[in-house]
């Protein structure tokens, strides 16, 4: 299974008011199968540079853990500037980007290291900086923050393998770092179809919707976009809206797991399959050696 990018001239609104499933992209060059893009998040600088921020991981790596990358890209989404971001030393992956009085946050999900941190993205050096905790000692996976109703919901599952993708939680705070409290409801949902966050919250026509993994069937398999109802302290609720699929014409047509949007862009991942014969040795290899992720 190989993950990659993909780019589509479309307006998120416009898609989600009329329902479609109908969007082609033009996905990111790969060198070889043992490479995988993942999770993208998108915003533009100043001088209307395109900045792409993703989960960079190789099955060749003996470290076998995802990094995050930035890669800015031209007009014509081709890659002109490449460089890693941020190595934890721990799987990082999902690395939600949160754009706040001209400054620009980045929250890595690291929930190998049972915490939320947010970075400062520094456009000088295209670096991340000034690193705060803002959720200690909890597995949260793929944490989106929205801001409402003058409160910063976080909306992530709980990493406890066993329900990683079905168990949905939030927390909310007065200020972005918080103090995050968590929804008296919690879980406030369960499922494996529509549950686990897949990008932005998105306002379209004064109504919220929520990007979220379908994962009945396997990880990955589409995205699921749910309407909020309610959103408060002491309710939340939502329900299914529309199911975006992958294009079955495309190289990546198993799946799609997460999807964000900038102006008239929007940016996807996409799953094809590929044949590894050398990964199940390597995996041996690497139980053997005790080489944990």
């Amino acid at each position: 299974m190989q993950w990659n990018i993909g780019f589509g001239i479309y307006n998120i609104k416009d898609i989600i008011r009329e329902r479609r499933d109908d969007m082609k992209f033009k996905w990111l060059p790969v060198s070889g199968k043992s490479k995988s893009y993942a999770d993208p998040f998108i915003f533009k600088t100043e001088d209307d540079t395109i900045n792409l921020i993703y989960e960079d991981f190789s099955m060749i790596d003996l470290e076998c853990y995802g990094k995050i990358a930035l890669s800015v890209l031209d007009k014509n989404f081709e890659p002109v500037f490449h460089k890693q971001i941020l190595d934890s030393k721990s799987h990082s992956s999902y690395p939600f980007v949160y754009k706040e009085n001209d400054k620009i946050y980045v929250i890595p999900e690291s929930s190998k290291k049972r915490k939320v941190t947010s970075f400062k993205y520094d456009l000088n050096s295209r670096s991340l900086v000034d690193e705060k905790i803002i959720i200690d000692d909890l597995p949260l996976l793929d944490s989106t923050i929205y801001k409402h109703n003058d409160k910063y919901w976080l909306f992530a599952t709980l990493g406890d393998h066993k329900f990683d993708h079905s168990k949905l939680y939030i927390y909310y705070a007065d200020t972005l770092f918080g103090n995050y409290l968590p929804h008296v409801n919690n879980p406030v949902k369960f499922g494996l179809k529509g549950t686990r966050p897949a990008g932005n919250i998105i306002e379209v026509d004064k109504v919220l919707y929520r990007p979220a993994q379908n994962c009945s069937e396997y990880y990955g398999k589409s995205i699921i976009i749910n309407k909020i109802l309610k959103l408060s302290a002491s309710e939340f609720i939502e329900e299914p809206y529309m199911e975006i699929t992958a294009d079955k014409n495309s190289e990546y047509s198993e799946g799609l797991h997460t999807i964000n949007s900038l102006n008239d862009i929007i940016v996807v991942d996409g799953i094809k399959m590929v044949f590894m014969p050398f990964k199940k040795i390597r995996m041996y290899l690497k139980k053997r050696s005790g080489i944990k992720k």
